[in-house]
Order: C-alpha cells, then structure tokens, then sequence
C-alpha cells in the first residue's frame, strides 16, 4: 500500500537532532517506493531541512528523490482547486498550501498520510471522513519522550 508522506517525518528522518529522528528515519526506510512525495512537500522539506540540518543534508535528500527512493506525486489542476477550497474550509486552523495539497491528494487517491502534524488532521477530514493516518499519535508521543 501507497503511503503519502508530509513534511514532518522527511524532515525527522534527516535531521539527527530531531526527537523523532529514529522513529521517522526507519519508517521511511522501511516505505521506500510506497512513499509517495507530494512536490509541495519536497520543496517545503528542502527549505526546512536546509535551515535545520543544513545543505548538504538537504541535497542528499533531494539526490534521493531524483534517483527515484520515493515516488512524486503531482498537484493538477483540480487538486490546486481542492487544496484551495479545504484551506478555506478550515481557515480557522490556517492549514497552509502545503498540509491543504497533501489532504487534497490522498482525499483523490484514497490514501493513508504519514504525519506528525496530527493536530490539524484530526481537526479536519476528508470528503468521505476522517483522514487514515499511517502512525499513531500515542505511538509517535510516547517514541520521542524518551
């Protein structure tokens, strides 16, 4: 099964200092070509982790991506339009592009998301309900209280 990935778990994978360096790290291991990147994320993971883990760590994450470790996924036109229509239904939560596209493409394709932004996916759902999450909210707490 197809796991879409948000920004989070790439940007703990890579950096070392991150509380859920480990957890993330094994799981997108673990994923590989089931992990499908949205290009929304990719750029918001290469600003982050160009700011927290530095250049270098950064292009070696995007060297692996173009060597095809994940699978991209591509916003269209009406997935532009969709994102845009649930930013605006939870303008309250200020969702963003980025969150409002990854929601927007796995409400298409059916697909659970791999996160750590669980407040603003428990705070919204899909059309047909609830966002499928691929990691537990207790589970993720209680690995990066250790």
């Amino acid at each position: 099964m197809k796991i879409l990935v948000d920004t989070g778990p790439i940007v703990s994978a890579v950096d070392k200092s991150d509380p859920a360096h480990q957890m993330a790290k094994t799981s997108m291991e673990r994923l590989r070509r089931r992990a499908v990147i949205p290009t929304t994320v990719l750029v918001e993971a290469d600003h982050l982790l160009r700011e927290r883990a530095g250049a270098a760590a950064a292009r070696a994450f995007l060297q692996s991506v173009a060597e095809g470790t994940h699978e991209m996924a591509y916003m269209t036109s009406n997935l532009i339009r969709r994102a845009t229509e649930l930013d605006a239904k939870y303008a309250d939560l200020n969702l963003g592009f980025v969150d409002a596209a990854v929601m927007a493409i796995a409400e298409r394709h059916r697909m659970p998301i791999f996160t750590f932004d669980f407040t603003d996916f428990r705070a919204t759902e899909s059309a047909v309900g609830p966002w499928r999450l691929a990691i537990d909210e207790r589970l993720f707490q209680r690995e990066t209280q250790r």
